[in-house]
């Protein structure tokens, strides 16, 4: 066979292979619709951070990164966690209720919060050293209300599976959040230049949801009433119970870093380690994080239709996740020390250096957190108790840390081994509990 005729072969046999690796299946085709969507806003987002860290200073990132940690453990109990139960119910306008549970438990929860940080911010922030942020509490209301907001709608949409949508969304709040931090930051904000930036890419595609609601599912909302409201508030009880003080323990967990680094070193390492850890999770969010979307959607309908291809769909899912976090997480690692000087500038060094073991982090949470569905399996007590396992070791790495006076890389490195220990635990609870669902069934 010439040679010319055995490449064209080899290429359309690699084209044949990568489509029906990734595309061979709703989940992965979901994933490629708002993972390329994503692809564009994190390139955009890319493209502008190496003008954003000439415009702000390390300690302005690590004033963002305290903010951004203490909205994302508010945000876990923005709706009691009842958005994940959205795309459960079999029928629309029981979903419908819910999402309008959601939105009554928002704003209910927003007004507690303000009267919380009104009348205590000030205090707290004093006492555990958080004093250059008292300039911007009233953005973490913004914040929390305006993400609560977009967090239950976006529910609505992956039970919708309206993915194109969700992709816009996205793109909207990259363009929007890098488009402001840039003119705040020439304008000489500071740090509340990256907060308005955060916030606008956080809230940003609310009306688009909205819209599609009113012209495509304005029907299951016109029998809205207080007694189907209190039901399926009743019927999905246990993701208040369980799911919501296991996600805030979750969510602690993960700023655990931003509040011990604070505590122990400075603002201006809590900068270099939100840049660091900014960069490294670009793979999370651009295609475990679209994959996660997809995956509890393909997941609800697999429990509600066929259980026997749930764990099926699992583990192809992590063996593909495991292959592609090589090149998309490993590769960057390595050359994060010698490229961070010269895209980001000389006074981010150090942040290059801390993605070598920021990269252990990074990994397993690419690896693992997209599939991992302990309160859709109805094992929220399982993920409860996990996550309480895993923050008690965390501190505990941390407090070794303290201890023996070690640098900011030596804690960082204490943290990257332990997040690969609880996530390998993580990743058998999720095989342990899909096998309980098929067994029951079975039985």
């Amino acid at each position: 066979m010439p040679r010319k005729d055995t490449i064209k072969i080899s290429i359309h046999s690699l084209k044949h292979y990568v489509s029906s690796f990734f595309l061979g299946n709703p989940l992965w085709k979901g994933a490629a619709i708002i993972g390329g969507g994503t692809a564009l806003a994190q390139g955009i987002s890319v493209v502008c951070t190496p003008i954003i860290t000439r415009l702000y200073l390390p300690s302005d990132f690590g004033i963002l990164g305290i903010y951004s940690a203490i909205l994302t453990i508010l945000i876990a109990f923005a709706s009691l966690r009842y958005e994940f139960s959205i795309p459960l119910p079999k029928e629309h306008s029981r979903a419908a209720h819910i999402l309008v549970l959601c939105l009554i438990l928002i704003i209910i929860i927003s007004i507690v919060v303000t009267v919380f940080l009104f009348v205590l911010g000030g205090y707290l922030t004093d006492i555990f050293h958080y004093s250059d942020l008292n300039p911007y509490l009233w953005l973490i209301l913004l914040g929390f209300f305006g993400a609560g907001i977009y967090q239950a709608l976006n529910y609505w949409a992956i039970r919708q599976r309206d993915y194109p949508r969700i992709t816009r969304t996205r793109i909207n709040q990259s363009i929007g959040g890098s488009a402001s931090k840039i003119i705040f930051g020439i304008v000489g904000f500071g740090p509340i230049g990256l907060i308005f930036g955060h916030l606008i890419s956080n809230i940003a595609g609310i009306w688009t949801y909205i819209d599609a609601i009113r012209k495509k599912d304005r029907e299951y909302f016109q029998d809205i009433s207080l007694s189907d409201i209190k039901s399926v508030a009743r019927e999905h009880r246990d993701f208040p119970l369980y799911a919501t003080p296991a996600t805030l323990i979750f969510a602690i967990s993960l700023q655990i870093p931003v509040f011990m680094l604070t505590l122990m070193y400075d603002i201006q390492v809590v900068g270099w380690y939100t840049l660091a850890y900014q960069m490294l999770a670009l793979p999370t969010t651009l295609i475990a994080g679209s994959l996660a979307q997809v995956f509890y959607g393909e997941a609800a309908t697999s429990i509600r239709e066929n259980p026997a291809a749930l764990k099926p769909l699992y583990l192809d899912t992590t063996r593909k996740l495991i292959l592609i976090s090589l090149p998309a997480i490993a590769i960057p690692t390595m050359i994060a020390p010698l490229i961070f000087p010269i895209i980001f500038g000389a006074e981010w060094t150090e942040a290059g250096l801390y993605c070598l073991p920021l990269a252990l982090v990074a990994a397993s949470q690419f690896v693992i957190s997209p599939t991992s569905k302990l309160q859709l399996y109805g094992y929220n007590h399982w993920n409860f108790g996990f996550n309480i396992f895993r923050m008690i070791i965390i501190i505990c790495g941390f407090y070794t840390a303290v201890i023996f006076n070690l640098s900011p890389m030596s804690a960082l490195l204490i943290y990257g081994v332990i997040t690969l220990f609880c996530y390998s635990i993580l990743f058998w609870l999720n095989i342990i509990a899909i096998d309980q669902i098929n067994t029951q069934i079975n039985s």
